[in-house]
């Protein structure tokens, strides 16, 4: 009975229970211990793959500056040779360049001075509507369904502070031409994000003031004047698909128009663009891929635009 007794106040010591506290401690450390391990070699993987997809990012974000500043370089050599512009010609059509450790990139470049010069509206004094915008500016705003933002976009840009007729003045007001269309969202009241997408089909940034004729969509077309009536717009998308339009001559020789047709598009048709944008798509099969979409200003040989994904 004694030795019974004692058995069992030997196995309920405070002694023994210490011995199993500290064993489970132990177990639940090597636990915790083989888990930190485990997320610590998850996380350095991560950071390897991490690192290394940055190295390729920026190799070949320097791969792109160099793609581009040649490009750049050679389509400002073309222009002191050619007067026109066009998406016919074989260099503006997109082309592969295969590229080693980075795959194969899809190039192409496009003239833009396509659409309403929205930074050259006003004459030099900075208040007066160009008259060779002005019908299409008026008409632009019937087509969106918006005709009450003609005046209010013009106060918004122009260089005074006094409300045009139909117009107002704000104290949030630009006051001078965007530098990029997203600043028209500054009239939050009126233009929202889907209204600003459907000006940009219209009007652009990008351009010296004259709309390139071998560029522009038909419905910018058809709001320059002397291209507004008839199918004259049509017959220049029909033409400049045939071959690039160099001169006023080539339109005023087109069905339906004639010497008034050039007359009226003197100071605001082009042949020859400004602007230029670059498409690069990038193709590996290791690491995916990048794009990038590149604007630049071919008079001082600068990129004005850079978005990457």
């Amino acid at each position: 009975m004694t030795n019974a007794m004692n058995s069992k106040a030997l196995l309920s010591s405070p002694k023994r229970k210490r011995k199993g506290f500290v064993l489970i401690s132990v177990l639940m450390l090597g636990v915790l211990l083989i888990s930190c391990a485990t997320a610590f070699s998850w996380f350095v993987r991560q950071q390897v793959k991490t690192v290394s997809r940055e190295r390729i990012n920026i190799a070949s974000r320097s791969m792109a500056h160099v793609v581009v500043n040649a490009i750049i370089n050679v389509v400002a050599e073309m222009g002191s040779h050619i007067g026109y512009d066009s998406p016919t010609q074989r260099w503006y059509q997109p082309f592969a360049l295969p590229i080693e450790d980075m795959g194969v990139w899809v190039v192409q470049v496009t003239p833009l001075d396509d659409k309403i010069p929205i930074r050259n509206m006003f004459l030099p004094d900075g208040n007066t509507l160009r008259r060779e915008l002005a019908d299409a500016w008026q008409s632009m705003w019937e087509e969106l369904g918006h005709r009450e933002l003609e005046q209010l976009v013009l106060d918004f840009m122009d260089k005074n502070n006094k409300p045009r007729v139909g117009g107002v003045e704000r104290d949030e007001f630009l006051n001078r031409p965007p530098y990029d269309m997203s600043e028209l969202l500054m009239l939050s009241h009126d233009i929202d994000p889907a209204l600003l997408r459907d000006i940009e089909d219209y009007c652009t940034v990008y351009s010296d003031g004259r709309v390139n004729l071998n560029v522009a969509p038909i419905h910018v077309l058809e709001l320059l004047p002397g291209l507004d009536i008839g199918q004259i717009a049509q017959s220049i998308v029909n033409a400049r698909t045939e071959t690039p339009l160099e001169t006023l001559t080539d339109i005023q020789n087109l069905p339906g128009a004639g010497p008034r047709t050039s007359t009226q598009l003197t100071n605001i048709a082009g042949f020859k663009s400004r602007y230029f944008q670059v498409k690069i798509e990038c193709f590996s099969d290791s690491e995916g891929g990048n794009s990038y979409n590149i604007i630049f200003d071919r008079t001082t040989k600068q990129i004005v635009k850079w978005e990457e994904n």
